[in-house]
Protein backbone atom coordinates (compact mmCIF):
# COMPACT_ATOMS: atom_id res chain seq x y z
CA UNK A 1 0.00 0.00 0.00
CA UNK A 2 2.97 2.78 0.88
CA UNK A 3 4.69 1.98 -2.33
CA UNK A 4 1.27 2.80 -4.29
CA UNK A 5 0.79 5.63 -2.52
CA UNK A 6 3.86 7.02 -3.21
CA UNK A 7 3.94 5.88 -7.50
CA UNK A 8 0.47 8.10 -6.72
CA UNK A 9 1.97 11.20 -4.98
CA UNK A 10 4.91 11.15 -7.52
CA UNK A 11 2.49 10.83 -10.64
CA UNK A 12 0.01 13.67 -8.95
CA UNK A 13 3.28 15.96 -8.35
CA UNK A 14 4.35 15.52 -11.97
CA UNK A 15 0.63 16.10 -13.25
CA UNK A 16 1.04 19.79 -11.35
CA UNK A 17 4.29 20.26 -12.66
CA UNK A 18 3.37 19.73 -16.07
CA UNK A 19 0.04 22.20 -15.36
CA UNK A 20 1.63 24.58 -14.48
CA UNK A 21 4.23 24.73 -17.27
CA UNK A 22 1.43 24.77 -19.79
CA UNK A 23 -0.38 27.67 -18.08
CA UNK A 24 2.97 29.30 -18.17
CA UNK A 25 3.20 28.75 -21.56
CA UNK A 26 -0.14 30.03 -22.20
CA UNK A 27 0.29 33.19 -21.19
CA UNK A 28 3.29 33.25 -22.93
CA UNK A 29 1.87 32.67 -25.95
CA UNK A 30 -0.89 35.00 -24.88
CA UNK A 31 1.60 37.87 -24.70
CA UNK A 32 3.41 37.47 -27.94
CA UNK A 33 0.35 37.19 -29.58
CA UNK A 34 -1.31 40.42 -28.39
CA UNK A 35 1.87 42.32 -29.25
CA UNK A 36 2.38 40.65 -32.70
CA UNK A 37 -1.99 41.79 -33.03
CA UNK A 38 -1.19 45.21 -31.51
CA UNK A 39 1.93 46.16 -33.41
CA UNK A 40 0.08 45.26 -36.88
CA UNK A 41 -2.83 47.26 -36.14
CA UNK A 42 -1.08 50.05 -34.86
CA UNK A 43 0.79 50.33 -38.22
CA UNK A 44 -2.70 49.96 -39.84
CA UNK A 45 -4.08 52.36 -37.78
CA UNK A 46 -1.18 55.12 -38.82
CA UNK A 47 -1.59 54.14 -42.45
CA UNK A 48 -5.56 55.34 -41.46
CA UNK A 49 -4.30 58.57 -40.04
CA UNK A 50 -2.57 59.64 -43.28
CA UNK A 51 -5.53 58.74 -45.62
CA UNK A 52 -8.39 60.16 -43.77
CA UNK A 53 -11.95 60.20 -45.30
CA UNK A 54 -14.75 60.61 -43.24
CA UNK A 55 -17.54 57.90 -44.15
CA UNK A 56 -14.95 55.58 -44.10
CA UNK A 57 -13.36 56.17 -40.45
CA UNK A 58 -17.27 56.35 -39.42
CA UNK A 59 -17.89 52.80 -40.85
CA UNK A 60 -14.74 51.95 -39.48
CA UNK A 61 -15.21 52.69 -36.04
CA UNK A 62 -18.88 51.47 -35.61
CA UNK A 63 -17.76 47.94 -37.16
CA UNK A 64 -14.75 48.18 -34.68
CA UNK A 65 -17.59 48.87 -31.84
CA UNK A 66 -19.71 46.04 -33.14
CA UNK A 67 -16.87 43.03 -33.39
CA UNK A 68 -15.51 44.51 -29.90
CA UNK A 69 -18.74 44.08 -28.47
CA UNK A 70 -19.83 40.34 -29.91
CA UNK A 71 -16.18 39.54 -28.80
CA UNK A 72 -17.22 40.53 -25.32
CA UNK A 73 -20.47 38.58 -25.51
CA UNK A 74 -18.85 34.88 -26.64
CA UNK A 75 -16.02 36.14 -23.64
CA UNK A 76 -18.68 36.73 -21.24
CA UNK A 77 -20.86 33.74 -22.29
CA UNK A 78 -18.06 31.01 -22.53
CA UNK A 79 -16.98 32.14 -18.71
CA UNK A 80 -20.67 32.09 -17.42
CA UNK A 81 -21.46 28.60 -19.35
CA UNK A 82 -22.17 25.35 -17.89
CA UNK A 83 -20.98 21.93 -19.86
CA UNK A 84 -23.75 19.72 -18.83
CA UNK A 85 -26.11 20.87 -21.42
CA UNK A 86 -23.42 20.21 -24.25
CA UNK A 87 -22.72 16.75 -22.56
CA UNK A 88 -26.58 16.49 -22.56
CA UNK A 89 -26.74 17.33 -26.38
CA UNK A 90 -23.16 14.68 -27.27
CA UNK A 91 -25.27 12.05 -26.24
CA UNK A 92 -28.29 12.69 -27.81
CA UNK A 93 -26.59 13.43 -30.81
CA UNK A 94 -23.07 14.01 -31.44
CA UNK A 95 -22.16 16.43 -34.10
CA UNK A 96 -19.02 18.79 -34.30
CA UNK A 97 -21.20 21.72 -33.42
CA UNK A 98 -21.74 19.94 -30.10
CA UNK A 99 -17.94 18.93 -29.50
CA UNK A 100 -16.40 22.75 -30.96
CA UNK A 101 -19.07 23.92 -28.28
CA UNK A 102 -17.60 21.41 -25.72
CA UNK A 103 -14.15 22.67 -26.32
CA UNK A 104 -14.91 26.29 -26.07
CA UNK A 105 -16.57 25.56 -22.50
CA UNK A 106 -13.08 23.68 -21.34
CA UNK A 107 -11.18 26.19 -22.52
CA UNK A 108 -13.53 28.94 -21.08
CA UNK A 109 -10.51 30.75 -19.36
CA UNK A 110 -8.58 30.72 -22.66
CA UNK A 111 -11.39 31.75 -24.80
CA UNK A 112 -12.88 34.78 -22.83
CA UNK A 113 -9.27 36.29 -22.16
CA UNK A 114 -8.42 35.96 -26.52
CA UNK A 115 -12.50 37.46 -27.10
CA UNK A 116 -12.29 39.55 -24.43
CA UNK A 117 -8.73 41.59 -23.63
CA UNK A 118 -6.84 40.48 -26.96
CA UNK A 119 -9.48 41.48 -29.39
CA UNK A 120 -10.89 44.22 -27.26
CA UNK A 121 -7.53 45.94 -27.04
CA UNK A 122 -6.86 45.56 -30.34
CA UNK A 123 -10.34 47.38 -31.48
CA UNK A 124 -9.67 49.75 -28.48
CA UNK A 125 -6.96 51.01 -30.31
CA UNK A 126 -7.68 50.90 -33.58
CA UNK A 127 -10.83 52.53 -33.14
CA UNK A 128 -8.95 55.50 -30.92
CA UNK A 129 -6.95 55.82 -33.90
CA UNK A 130 -10.03 56.19 -35.92
CA UNK A 131 -11.42 58.31 -33.55
CA UNK A 132 -8.41 60.61 -33.92
CA UNK A 133 -8.50 60.67 -37.90
CA UNK A 134 -12.46 61.89 -37.50
CA UNK A 135 -11.51 64.61 -35.30
CA UNK A 136 -8.36 65.58 -37.71
CA UNK A 137 -11.18 66.00 -40.28
CA UNK A 138 -14.23 67.50 -38.73
CA UNK A 139 -11.34 70.62 -37.09
CA UNK A 140 -10.54 71.29 -40.70
CA UNK A 141 -13.93 70.91 -42.00
CA UNK A 142 -15.04 73.37 -38.79
CA UNK A 143 -12.58 75.90 -37.83
CA UNK A 144 -14.92 77.77 -35.98
CA UNK A 145 -15.29 75.10 -33.16
CA UNK A 146 -12.65 74.46 -30.46
CA UNK A 147 -10.60 71.36 -31.62
CA UNK A 148 -10.18 70.09 -28.11
CA UNK A 149 -13.82 70.38 -27.74
CA UNK A 150 -14.31 68.08 -31.09
CA UNK A 151 -11.63 65.56 -30.21
CA UNK A 152 -13.13 65.43 -26.61
CA UNK A 153 -16.24 64.96 -28.30
CA UNK A 154 -15.54 62.08 -31.05
CA UNK A 155 -13.34 60.38 -28.24
CA UNK A 156 -16.11 60.29 -25.71
CA UNK A 157 -18.86 59.28 -28.34
CA UNK A 158 -16.99 56.47 -29.21
CA UNK A 159 -16.29 55.61 -25.45
CA UNK A 160 -19.97 55.87 -24.73
CA UNK A 161 -21.05 53.33 -27.56
CA UNK A 162 -18.71 50.99 -27.00
CA UNK A 163 -19.45 51.00 -22.95
CA UNK A 164 -23.74 50.72 -23.71
CA UNK A 165 -22.68 47.96 -26.51
CA UNK A 166 -20.75 45.39 -23.80
CA UNK A 167 -23.38 46.56 -21.12
CA UNK A 168 -26.13 45.34 -23.42
CA UNK A 169 -24.18 42.52 -24.94
CA UNK A 170 -23.19 41.27 -20.89
CA UNK A 171 -26.77 41.03 -19.75
CA UNK A 172 -27.54 38.80 -22.89
CA UNK A 173 -24.63 36.74 -22.10
CA UNK A 174 -25.33 35.77 -19.19
CA UNK A 175 -28.94 34.56 -20.37
CA UNK A 176 -28.27 33.19 -23.21
CA UNK A 177 -24.98 31.60 -22.85
CA UNK A 178 -25.50 28.02 -23.80
CA UNK A 179 -27.19 29.66 -27.28
CA UNK A 180 -24.52 31.59 -27.89
CA UNK A 181 -21.57 28.96 -27.73
CA UNK A 182 -23.63 26.10 -29.64
CA UNK A 183 -23.62 29.14 -32.36
CA UNK A 184 -20.20 29.75 -32.30
CA UNK A 185 -19.56 25.84 -31.93
CA UNK A 186 -21.49 25.72 -35.25
CA UNK A 187 -19.59 28.58 -37.19
CA UNK A 188 -16.21 26.48 -35.98
CA UNK A 189 -17.04 23.53 -37.00
CA UNK A 190 -17.77 24.89 -40.66
CA UNK A 191 -13.35 24.98 -40.47
CA UNK A 192 -12.95 21.54 -39.11
CA UNK A 193 -12.91 18.77 -40.33
CA UNK A 194 -15.09 15.21 -40.19
CA UNK A 195 -13.27 12.64 -38.25
CA UNK A 196 -15.90 10.03 -39.75
CA UNK A 197 -15.24 11.27 -43.52
CA UNK A 198 -11.22 11.47 -42.64
CA UNK A 199 -11.50 7.59 -41.51
CA UNK A 200 -13.06 6.22 -44.66
CA UNK A 201 -10.44 7.97 -46.86
CA UNK A 202 -7.64 6.68 -45.08
CA UNK A 203 -6.85 4.06 -47.39
CA UNK A 204 -7.05 0.04 -46.30
CA UNK A 205 -4.04 -1.98 -46.16
CA UNK A 206 -3.34 -4.83 -48.66
CA UNK A 207 -4.67 -8.12 -47.35
CA UNK A 208 -1.88 -10.10 -47.39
Amino acid sequence: MDEIDAKDIKVSALTKKKTLFVGKLWYLELFTVSLLLCFMFSIISHLLLIKANLAVELILVLLLILVSVVFDVIGVAVAASNIKPFLRMRNEKNSRAVEASIKLVKNADRVSSICTDVVGDICSIVSGASGVAISIILISELPSISGAFLSTFVSSIIAALTVLGKALGKNFALTSSTKIILFVGKFLSLFSRNPKKLKNKTPKKPVK
